[in-house]
């Protein structure tokens, strides 16, 4: 019978060689995209193709972006601002799982190394975190933007030459997402669509949508946007003030949470430190380890009750 270890070796080996021949085909396929990407984003722009007609590679049209992981990943890259295209999203899942598996295969040498291939979610969790940084500076400079949109209306100046204003003025990234509507209004595309592309490229962001949908239906029946305007502005930041009141109500109840939270793990990693034969049977008998499944499945359990129950609807 061959030798286990050697076993291992081989079958590690033989998936960082596959790793690398995925690696290059994905900068192959990544090389030929951008260098398509001018022609194909000033096309886009003029309105010769649209957006559901752009699609890079492995990233569906809008019918499939609603339903399915590739949807949601591409949501989660607009949302992120596109910091790189969707091939290159793949592929460092790709490489981050066969890197987690092979550290398991090679390092632990244990049925558990297949676990490893879970190291393919962090460029996920990463991209999910910067999307919601993203958003939440988007959604504070929101209300400023408005004022600034409104005041310039109410100088005198048209709608385009405000979102210029407000695309010198505000800090990103508001300033580059009302510069790209001027910019498509300049480019010939019809304002309802460079509108309804801002909300396409946040499609989490509610107050967007409010101002799209007053913006646009003002253009429709008539009034007075400033007005409009100014009462988006004070309604988010009357939200604003309610979040807080709200974190100031809870802040009690949430540091309590954050202290039973990690009580289990400062008294397990206490206890391991001062009598390490104590807890070693939760690890190494299997009713122990059986123990150490459950309370985890009930603690994350806990957890995610918890976090729904005190989720305020604003």
């Amino acid at each position: 019978m061959s030798d286990p270890g050697n076993l291992v070796l081989v079958i590690a080996i033989a998936m960082m060689v596959a790793a690398i021949l995925l690696a290059g085909q994905f900068a192959y396929w990544s090389l030929n995209a951008r260098q398509e990407e001018g022609q194909r984003e000033l096309s886009r722009r003029i309105g010769v193709v649209s957006d559901k007609q752009i699609t890079p590679l492995l990233r569906f049209g809008a019918a499939g972006a609603a339903e399915g992981l590739t949807g949601y990943l591409d949501e989660t890259l607009r949302s992120a601002g596109s910091p790189f295209p969707m091939d290159r999203l793949y592929q460092r899942i790709i490489l981050w799982a066969v890197g987690g598996l092979f550290v398991g295969l090679v390092v632990l040498r244990s049925p558990m190394a297949l676990a490893g291939l879970f190291a393919g979610t962090i460029p996920v969790v990463l991209l999910v975190r910067v999307a919601a940084a993203r958003l939440e500076r988007l959604t504070e400079q929101l209300p400023d933007g408005l004022d600034l949109l409104a005041r310039s209306l109410q100088a005198g100046h048209g709608v385009g030459e405000s979102l210029r204003l407000v695309a010198e003025e505000m800090p990103e990234p508001l300033a580059s997402e009302f510069g790209r509507v001027f910019e498509e209004q300049n480019l010939g595309r019809d304002t309802r669509e460079c509108f309804q592309n801002l909300c396409r490229r946040n499609p989490q962001s509610f107050d967007l949508r409010i101002f799209v949908s007053s913006v646009l239906l003002q253009r429709d029946t008539g009034g007075n946007l400033v007005e409009i305007l100014q009462g988006i502005s004070n309604t988010i930041r009357q939200r604003f003030v309610f979040q807080g009141k709200v974190g100031a109500l809870t802040s009690e109840a949430r540091f309590t949470a954050y202290i039973l939270g990690g009580l289990p793990f400062a008294i397990g990693g206490l206890i391991m430190v001062m009598s390490p034969g104590y807890i070693e049977p939760l690890f190494t008998d299997p009713l122990g380890k059986l123990m150490v499944a459950g309370g985890a499945i009930w603690f994350c359990t806990g957890v995610f009750i918890m976090r729904e129950i005190s989720k305020v609807e604003l």
